[in-house]
């Protein structure tokens, strides 16, 4: 390998210089003799732990859970196995929060045969496709203990494909040496990562070098780069910007819906660290089983009132009932006012008469035939009363809640800090073409198969990108599909998930046209999308710059009242659905702790395996920058 016009090595050769795997060769050559290592538990699909399987009789205390989304459903069912009466209050008419499901029956183009059946449900329609990743050890323990599956993909497919608006192409393969070596396969991966110049990618290596050193149980770590965006992090670091906005945005659009300029250093720490666990952790995902609302959100439902508990819809809780200031009793839900006319049943949006509605709804865009006139039961005030309160709402909710009842509350730092914290307003867009082929022509993996999804970069609206219809074959000829209702269709679906919302037009359609003018380019042979939809989020958590600090932890002031959910605090390094399940049951500890009950405690797994990289990496290195350190 010969050196540059500088006189410089290969920034690839200069790394696996450094790592010892060329050179000498002794450590190459013993790569494939050494052992994987043994995690127990934790390497497996679905965790087995003895302690968590228990269905226990009735105890006399009662629980409400304020928000029936992924969070609260969670505690709902682990709370409902250990005795307690529990009542579910959702302001939608249905379950699930953003990982919801449902029909629609106007997707698609008008002639599509399916639509001449009077019978036909319609499309299944989501929010957005979401992964399992293998560090989620304590939500697939949950899964596994309850019988709900997943749908697992080819062993030797991967998720980490790169496409630049230029052309270029780039794709991270899974490993296929042994710990802890697979690290190192992995840095060297990251070496042919061509969307990026030669220094990008050894620069690449050095931020993630610093990161996988990162401690999240360090309050000073945390607060060190909750303090500072990526940008700003890079820019002390002296990387560029490709490498900033191309390498970084496309990790921060997929896991935060989030970008460099705006989100904390403390989003990619928390990600490149519990990345740096075993391949399982990183290069081993499944999906739910499609549709989510029938595979694992109606079986939470049923499960809670098979258990003696509630799950009421259409409830908007507004007001919290105290006793004093050290105890809540209940919460009420309020009258819906005479001039609210309707409701959506997909995001409890509530349509005022006069408001413009057409065809959707103007808070999330669900189709219009997903309006509900008020129910009387709802022109009514509503009262619930339990021994333990769980807040179990995201984002906009959450802050109206505690605004509405900042006196009742107690006015404290704790419920302040709740309003100082930020919220995105991710879109995902689903285009309908006619005829196959574009996506695999020109969308494919690092083994010449059809991408099972992209990380397009340098686009100014693309997001994530997947192929709905697209059907991915594995080398052990196992096959696998996002949506078995289009894969063996002449027809391509394609779902991108736009992280800069706020640079997209208001209207759906013109969301739509903008996002396939984007993939056009990608595809140049791509149609004029014959259908489309549009969903849109208002309240997902976000990792800003000072977020991490003003969390609410689990335990509120007020000792009957806890927080649970993405956007609260637990000290536990975890993120994304894995956090909604560790929060669940973190709350539900504690409630057992209150009472008294000794059974029924729940054994909270490591997210993400224990690693030997990242202990080399929290020896040789630091998420502290030169001057920055602590005194």
């Amino acid at each position: 390998m010969t050196k540059d016009e500088k006189g410089h090595e290969p920034a690839r050769r200069r790394f696996l210089k450094t790592a010892g795997i060329v050179g000498g060769g002794a450590i190459a050559a013993g790569v494939a003799a050494v052992p994987y290592s043994d995690h127990g538990e934790l390497d497996k699909d679905f965790p087995k732990i003895k302690e968590n399987n228990v269905i226990l009789p009735p105890n006399g205390k009662s629980v409400i859970v304020v928000g029936g989304g992924l969070s609260g459903l969670q505690a709902a069912v682990e709370l409902s196995a250990r005795g307690f009466k529990v009542t579910v209050l959702e302001r939608s008419a249905t379950p699930g929060g953003k990982l919801k499901s449902w029909r629609d029956k106007h997707f698609g183009p008008e002639d599509d045969p399916n639509k001449m059946d009077p019978a036909f449900p319609g499309y299944i329609r989501e929010h957005g496709v979401h992964a399992v990743w293998g560090f989620y050890h304590n939500l697939r323990e949950f899964l596994g203990r309850y019988g709900w599956p997943l749908a697992h993909t080819p062993k030797d497919v991967s998720m980490y494909n790169f496409i630049d608006k230029d052309g270029r192409k780039s794709f991270i393969p899974r490993s296929t040496w042994v710990p802890p070596y697979d690290k190192l396969q992995l840095l060297d991966h990251m070496t042919h990562l061509g969307h990026l110049q030669e220094e990008d990618r050894f620069d690449a290596m050095r931020l993630i070098h610093r990161l996988l050193a990162f401690d999240y149980t360090d309050p000073k770590q945390r607060a060190y780069l909750d303090s500072m965006t990526v940008e700003q992090y890079c820019k002390k670091m002296g990387l560029s910007d490709a490498l900033t906005y191309k390498l970084c945005d496309c990790f921060l659009e997929m896991a935060f819906y989030d970008n460099a300029e705006t989100a904390s250093i403390l989003s990619l720490g928390l990600l490149v660290q519990i990345f740096g666990g075993t391949p399982r952790d990183f290069e081993h995902f499944s999906f739910y089983v499609n549709p989510t609302n029938e595979s694992f959100l109606t079986p939470m439902v049923n499960f809670i009132r098979s258990h003696r508990g509630e799950v009421l819809y259409t409830n908007e809780v507004t007001t919290v009932i105290m006793d004093g200031v050290k105890k809540i009793v209940g919460v009420k839900a309020l009258p819906v006012p005479k001039n609210v006319v309707m409701r959506c049943s997909i995001c409890g949006g509530l349509i005022f008469d006069g408001m413009e509605v057409e065809h959707e709804c103007p808070y999330c865009s669900a189709n219009s035939e997903n309006l509900r006139k008020i129910a009387a039961h709802e022109r009514t005030e509503r009262e619930f009363k339990a021994d333990f309160i769980i807040c179990a709402l995201d984002g906009q909710a959450l802050m109206q809640l505690v605004s509405t009842n900042m006196e009742a509350l107690g006015g404290t730092d704790y419920f302040k800090n709740i309003l100082g914290l930020h919220t995105s307003s991710p879109h995902v867009v689903n285009l309908w073409y006619e005829g196959r082929g574009y996506w695999e022509k020109y969308c494919q993996d690092d083994k010449s198969r059809p991408a099972m999804c992209l990380y397009p970069t340098g686009f100014s609206y693309l997001g994530v990108t997947l192929n709905r219809s697209v059907r991915v074959q594995g080398s052990d000829n196992t096959a696998w599909t996002w949506s078995s209702e289009f894969s063996d269709r002449d027809i391509t679906v394609i779902e991108t998930q736009p992280a800069k919302a706020h640079l997209l037009p208001g209207d759906s359609k013109s969301i739509a046209m903008a996002c396939h003018g984007e993939l056009k380019i990608m595809m140049p042979t791509l149609p004029e999308p014959k259908s489309w939809y549009v969903n849109r989020w208002h309240n997902y958590t976000t990792y800003r710059v000072g977020d991490e600090g003003k969390r609410p932890a689990t335990q509120s002031p007020i000792d009957n009242l806890l927080f649970i959910g993405d956007i609260s605090f637990v000290p536990h390094h975890c993120v994304y659905m894995e956090k909604t399940n560790v929060t669940a049951k973190w709350a539900v500890n504690l409630i057992l702790d209150k009472v008294g009950q000794k059974d029924g405690k729940i054994t909270i797994l490591p997210s993400g395996t224990p690693s030997l990289s990242t202990d080399l990496a929290r020896k040789t290195s630091s998420v502290f920058l030169p001057g920055d350190e602590p005194k």
